[in-house]
């Protein structure tokens, strides 16, 4: 066994010569996987304002770089520490070089990169463009997520895998899809657009007549947005042909009403909502008969307030895709999830919501109520558009009033978050 003791030595004097230190003080367990280990090789190194631009942006480069406010004494290091090793050790091998960066230090770096302050971001660069992650932060999810990457912004379909891996993306993300001649200016200005919304917009386009016929594209030139659960496509002006233009048109128009909450987009939509946007949640189990009617009557109102995109964003949940955040969800917000579908005007900071009263709807008999149904879910999202039901204090000017005596301890209602 002394031949397999020399191998170990050399891989440690290898690796150490390569610039990766041995972390032995981490310990990492990932449940599920029993032949996973972290080998306790560190692979990250840290970045600061000097050497950033000449790493991440040398050519032919791939980097991870975890921007992040983590101090050294703080009770989560370890758990970053651990999900960043594990995907380097798994990543490494694959070309990708992976940083860190302390925001807390980097004030310059955080701007420049355009990380918000006290926010922790993961951003990858490839080819000379940014994307930035935006799902959980598990080794899995993460891993699986960035060797989906594409090689190129634009996907050009010429033929039935392209076509269906289009398709398939229906009510997934947002996708735009363009008509151009190949090699064309307009096509090049296109792709560059696409560099900017990587991660977060499917770009797709098609560059002969019988393509464009499969996607719906009539004319060269033609480019069209579209939006999860809405049946009719954007269409971009036809003004649009350079790389401002079309960045312009899509960050206009981006935003759909309603998204899914996947593990890959969840810190995209798991946030708080621009000053003018009403956020509403929607717990509804897909796999059940009520959840199904929910979900139609849902498609149906999202359908229906395509005009409102940007001002009402509606974000779906089925919970058994969630199942650790359930009883999470439910305390946070005084709800019984598992009761059946919830719907309610959300905000997350505050960790409240006002909840609609399901008993307005029959999801029993959905296609014989199906009218009922729609108008008084409308109804009360009217209310909230015109600020009707509304989350806001408007009593600051009032004196408060006394506080109330403190109620028994036991479930939470509906208001009392």
């Amino acid at each position: 066994m002394t031949w397999i003791k020399l191998a170990s030595l050399a891989l440690v004097v290898v690796l150490a010569s390569a610039g990766i230190s041995k972390n032995e003080d981490l310990e990492c367990m990932f449940l599920g996987y029993p032949d996973l280990e972290y080998d306790g090789f560190d692979r990250t190194e840290v970045l600061t304002e000097k050497n950033f631009n000449r790493t991440v942006f040398a050519e032919d480069t791939k980097s991870v770089v975890f921007f992040n406010d983590v101090e050294e004494d703080d009770s989560e290091l370890d758990q970053y520490e651990c999900f960043l090793q594990l995907s380097a050790q798994i990543m490494t091998k694959r070309g990708y070089n992976f940083y860190t960066v302390n925001t807390t230090k980097e004030h310059r770096l955080r701007k420049q990169e355009e990380v918000e302050k006290g926010e922790d971001t993961i951003h990858v660069y490839k080819d000379g463009y940014k994307i930035e992650y935006n799902g959980v932060r598990d080794p899995e999810t993460f891993v699986s997520w960035l060797m989906d990457i594409p090689d190129d912004p634009v996907t050009i379909i010429n033929d039935e895998h392209d076509l269906e891996e289009f398709e398939n993306m229906d009510d997934e993300c947002v996708r735009i899809i363009g008509y151009f001649e190949p090699g064309s200016v307009a096509l090049k200005e296109f792709e560059e657009a696409a560099e900017d919304f990587m991660g977060e917009i499917e770009f797709f386009a098609v560059v002969t007549s019988k393509w464009a016929r499969k996607v719906g594209l009539k004319r060269v030139g033609e480019v069209q947005m579209r939006r999860p659960f809405e049946e009719d496509p954007l269409f971009a002006p036809t003004s649009a042909d350079t790389e401002e233009e079309f960045e312009d048109w899509v960050e206009k128009n981006k935003e759909p009403v309603m998204q899914k909450l996947t593990l890959d987009n969840y810190f995209n939509l798991w946030r708080d909502p621009e000053e003018e946007e009403r956020m509403i949640l929607a717990f509804v189990d897909e796999e059940t008969r009520e959840g199904r009617a929910m979900k139609r009557l849902l498609d149906k109102i999202a359908d229906e307030n395509s005009e409102h995109a940007g001002t009402l964003e509606i974000i779906l949940v089925d919970p058994d895709e969630f199942p650790l955040m359930v009883d999470v969800w439910e305390d946070m917000f005084g709800i019984d999830i598992e009761e059946g579908p919830q719907i309610g005007l959300i905000d997350i900071s505050e960790k409240e919501g006002i909840w609609f009263d399901m008993s307005q709807v029959n999801l029993d008999d959905p296609k014989k109520h199906s009218d009922s149904n729609f108008e008084a879910l409308q109804s009360w999202i009217d209310q909230i558009l015109s600020g009707s039901i509304s989350l806001d204090d408007d009593d600051d000017d009032e004196p408060e009033p006394p506080a109330p005596p403190p109620t028994p301890k036991g479930k939470k209602s509906r208001k009392e978050l």
